[in-house]
């Protein structure tokens, strides 16, 4: 039977996917419901965006440590055969 490695995610990468998901979600509600969540004196033409932007940008990091995670996962299956 073969053995599966579980993949190890560490909490760093998940506070920025969380952060970023959550930059996210704000940036996309002020785009589609225009919902400001920052005060008055914060707030710019482009609020909406740039949090998108934000949001998608902090999600980064954990999507390649994923991918990298998978990638070696794969790469030790290889060497074992």
């Amino acid at each position: 039977m073969a053995e599966h490695s579980k993949i190890k995610i560490s909490f760093p990468f998940l506070i920025l996917e969380g952060l970023g998901s959550a930059l996210f979600g704000l940036g996309m509600a002020k785009m589609v419901a225009d919902i400001d969540v920052l005060p008055v004196s914060l707030q710019f033409d482009e609020t909406g965006w740039t949090m998108i932007i934000l949001g998608v940008l902090l999600m980064l990091p954990f999507l390649f440590h994923f991918l990298s995670q998978i990638r070696s996962q794969v790469e030790d299956a290889k060497r074992v055969k």
